[in-house]
C-alpha cells in the first residue's frame, strides 16, 4: 500500500494584515533585530496565540522566522534574524509578509520593503571630517566639531552606496540626535558622467546616476548646543535610517573656547599688537591666562595685560607675540597669515577665517 501523501500546502484565511510599525512599511536591509508589528482585522480574521501562530514570513527570503511574540488576540511583534542565510533580510523590492498556522496561513501582499541603509566609509579612511580639511592628507584631516556648532561637515559614502539628493529620498543627516541643516550632495567621482565636484540636485540625478556613483559624498551644517557625548551620525534615505557611533566615525564632539573675531585683524610681525578675541566659552579667571591658559599667533604664545578678560567673559585682551623667523612664520619669512588660537590642556579651539591675524612686515 502506497503511504506516501504530497506536502500540505498552506491555506489562506480570512482578514487582514497591517504593518502597524514601521508605519511605512520599510526597513534597513541587512540589519538585524529590528521590530516589526503585525496588526490582524476583518471577518473571520484568525485569533493569534502562542499556540496558534508557527511562524512569520517578511518576504521571499526571511522565512519561516520564529523570532516572534504575540502580543495581543490581534497584534504580534517579529523581530529580523540574527542568522544566515537571511541576517536582516536583503533588499529585494516590495514583499509580502505571511503569518503562518501550520498550513494555513494569512498573508498581505507588498507589505514590506527592505531597503539599503546609508553606509559610509571605513573609520581608517576618516569618513565624516570638517570639510574646510578635505584637501589635507587623510592623517591630517580634522575629525572634532566643537559644541557651538555652525561647522560644515563632510560624509564620505561607502562604495556600495549612494546619497541621493532628490526629495522623493528624504535624504537626513542628524548630529548627535540634532538634525543638520543645509544638506547638499556632491558626486565625489566622476562616474555617471558628472564631474568630481558637481553638486547633486533633483534635475542632475536620475536612478541611473545614483547607482553608477561611487565614492560620493554629503556635506551639512551642524547645529548648536551639541555636548561630548553627542558624537553619533545619523543619516537618513528612502525611508530607513542608519546611526553610526564614534567607533565607526572617528568624530569628536568637545566643548571649549571657540573664537568668533579678533580686532584689529593685521598688526606687525615683530609683535606688540593689542589683539581683542571675542568668543565662548571663556574662562573668567585673569590669572588663568598666561599659566593653564594660552594664546597662541601662528604657535607662538602671546602675553596678557593684568586684565585678560573682561567681565562677562566674552572678550579676551592680548599682546602679540614677535612671529618672525623661526619663531612662528618660519625661517627668513617676515610676513603672513597667523591663525588665533586659545590652549587650554588637551583643548585647542578651532581655526576660522575670523580667527586669522595678517602679520605684517612693518
Amino acid at each position: 500500500m502506497n503511504l506516501w501523501a504530497p506536502p500540505a500546502h498552506a491555506a489562506p484565511l480570512s482578514g487582514t494584515i497591517a504593518v502597524t510599525s514601521p508605519a511605512s512599511g520599510k526597513l534597513a536591509a541587512g540589519t538585524p533585530k529590528q521590530v516589526v508589528l503585525l496588526t490582524v482585522s476583518g471577518t473571520g480574521a484568525p485569533t493569534l496565540s502562542e499556540e496558534t501562530v508557527t511562524s512569520v514570513d517578511l518576504g521571499s527570503t526571511c522565512i519561516g522566522l520564529t523570532s516572534y511574540v504575540v502580543t495581543s488576540s490581534t497584534t504580534l511583534t517579529v523581530k529580523t534574524p540574527t542568522t544566515t542565510p537571511s541576517i536582516g533580510c536583503p533588499a529585494n523590492g516590495a514583499e509580502s509578509v505571511t503569518i503562518n498556522f501550520g498550513s494555513d496561513s494569512l498573508t498581505k501582499a507588498s507589505a514590506i520593503t527592505f531597503v539599503n541603509p546609508p553606509d559610509i566609509e571605513a573609520v581608517a579612511n576618516k569618513p565624516v571630517i570638517a570639510e574646510n580639511s578635505s584637501g589635507l592628507a587623510t592623517a591630517q584631516q580634522n575629525q572634532r566639531f566643537w559644541s557651538t556648532g555652525g561647522q560644515t561637515v563632510r560624509v564620505k559614502a561607502a562604495a556600495g552606496f549612494t546619497f541621493d539628493p532628490r526629495t522623493a529620498a528624504g535624504l537626513k543627516v542628524a548630529l548627535g540626535g540634532k538634525d543638520a541643516t543645509d544638506v547638499k550632495v556632491y558626486a565625489g567621482s566622476t562616474a555617471g558622467g558628472l564631474n568630481a565636484d558637481t553638486q547633486m540636485t533633483a534635475t542632475n540625478t536620475t536612478d541611473a546616476v545614483a547607482t553608477a556613483q561611487v565614492g560620493n559624498y554629503v556635506t551639512f551644517k551642524s547645529t548648536t548646543g551639541m555636548d561630548p557625548t553627542n558624537d553619533t551620525i545619523t543619516l537618513t534615505q528612502n525611508g530607513v535610517s542608519k546611526t553610526f557611533a564614534k567607533a565607526a566615525t572617528g568624530v569628536e564632539v568637545a566643548t571649549g573656547e571657540v573664537i568668533t573675531s579678533i580686532s584689529p585683524e593685521s598688526g606687525k610681525s615683530s609683535g606688540g599688537t593689542t589683539l581683542v578675541i571675542t568668543g565662548t566659552g571663556f574662562s573668567k579667571t585673569n590669572a588663568d591666562y598666561g599659566t593653564t591658559i594660552n594664546v597662541t599667533v601662528c604657535g607662538v604664545n602671546a602675553t596678557f595685560p593684568a586684565t585678560a578678560i573682561n567681565t562677562a567673559g566674552t572678550q579676551i585682551t592680548a599682546i602679540t607675540p614677535n612671529v618672525t623667523g623661526v619663531s612662528g612664520l618660519g625661517t627668513g619669512v617676515y610676513g603672513g597669515a597667523c591663525p588665533v588660537r586659545i590652549v587650554n590642556g588637551t583643548w585647542t579651539s578651532p581655526i576660522t577665517p575670523s580667527t586669522i591675524f595678517a602679520a605684517l612686515n612693518e
